[in-house]
């Protein structure tokens, strides 16, 4: 039932327009009809009825039956339901949920009148809810703990990890690598010593005052390399936002020039225009979000090394190792594995607070008294 609200995608994507309805005359103005608020309905109020549910056998309503649901209990379970920073339910989504749930209870009722809650698969099923859904409570009780870092959390991150905030502003001429070719009737490539060689050539030049344009277009025409001139300037950057390998480049100062560095597919020059310490206004967002993760994920791994489980592999099998794929060169020439984010990249997701998964919809409901 959790996901009869958050598969709505309320908190994302606005409503539907609806159709206008049709002007009333103008002599009758009196038929037009608004919807007075829901919080006009007083909370003892029933919202859900289910017509010819209950029927008394033998002079009594069967144990658990429901014919009747008030707002109270209804704001009750939604409010359980829904992720705390969702906002309010827009009533298309109220609605259909309440339709949804309604019929749950119908089905449910049907299956107290054949005496299913005392069947051994579903005691043994709702054993299984019971504890998927207080992990999930768990999971949701400290994010709501570490929602809220303090400003003296955020500040002394901030300190300690001065140097993740330092800034520069760069240009990069990106050398290609020759390939080695099948064609008898083409030349082999420049060994690797003599493509280093003109990279330092290169990289000389550029320091000597040369135009980095220029020499980015000599650059790619060298090596025959026909996929167009790459964009020079980089524009600024922090640590981690580079390969690893590339990352002394922010230990230099400004109008400095790089050494070459390499991989598979290119050589790489860097020069520094400038630099700046970004401030904390800045990235105080960001650092809050990362707490958030960090304050999360340690908890979260705290909790589950506290328990070492055990299997017996004569029951279930040795452990499979993992999947090791084939590597391949990704769209920044590093190093990376089929379908994995392109190495030096910021993860994806990073800046987004990640949710644990809601549990199925069949798990998350209790029939009110």
């Amino acid at each position: 039932m959790s996901c009869a609200l958050a598969c709505s995608s309320y908190g994302q994507q606005p409503s539907s327009p609806q159709s206008a309805p049709s002007a009333a005359p103008a002599a009758a103005p009196a038929e037009t009809k608004t919807t007075p608020p829901a919080t006009n309905v007083p909370m003892n109020e029933p919202v859900i009825t289910l017509q010819g549910a209950c029927p008394a056998k033998n002079g009594s309503v069967p144990q658990g039956c429901v014919s009747s649901m008030t707002r109270e209990q209804f704001e009750k379970l939604t409010n359980a339901l829904q992720p705390a920073d969702k906002g309010p339910i827009p009533a298309e989504v109220k609605r259909r949920f309440a339709t949804q749930y309604a019929k749950y209870l119908t089905m449910a009722d049907a299956a107290r009148e054949l005496g299913l809650e005392n069947d051994p698969k579903f005691q043994e099923i709702l054993k299984f809810a019971t504890t998927q859904i207080l992990a999930e409570r768990l999971n949701q009780h400290y994010m709501e703990e570490y929602s809220h870092p303090t400003d003296q959390q955020i500040q002394e991150y901030y300190d300690k990890n001065a140097k993740k905030y330092q800034e520069a502003t760069l240009q990069r001429i990106i050398i290609p690598v020759a390939q080695p070719t099948a064609e008898k009737d083409k030349p082999a490539p420049p060994s690797e010593a003599e493509q280093k060689a003109y990279a330092d050539k290169i990289r000389a030049r550029w320091a000597g005052g040369e135009d980095p344009a220029k020499l980015q277009k000599e650059a790619m025409e060298h090596n025959g390399a026909n996929t167009g001139t790459p964009d020079i300037n980089v524009g600024a950057r922090r640590p981690g936002m580079l390969p690893e390998a590339q990352e002394g480049v922010f230990s230099l100062k400004a109008n400095e020039v790089s050494q070459v560095f390499s991989d598979p597919a290119a050589f790489y020059i860097y020069k520094v225009l400038t630099t700046r310490q970004v401030p904390l206004s800045e990235v105080k967002s960001q650092i809050s979000q990362t707490l958030q993760r960090e304050n999360f994920g340690n908890k979260m791994k705290e909790i589950e090394a506290s328990v070492k489980p055990q299997l017996n592999d004569s029951y279930f099998g040795p452990e499979a190792p993992p999947e090791q794929g084939p590597m391949i060169i990704g769209p920044n020439g590093q190093p990376q594995r089929p379908g994995a984010p392109p190495a030096g990249g910021p993860p994806p997701g990073a800046g987004a607070s990640a949710r644990p998964a809601v549990p199925p919809a069949q798990n998350a409901g209790v029939s009110p008294k």
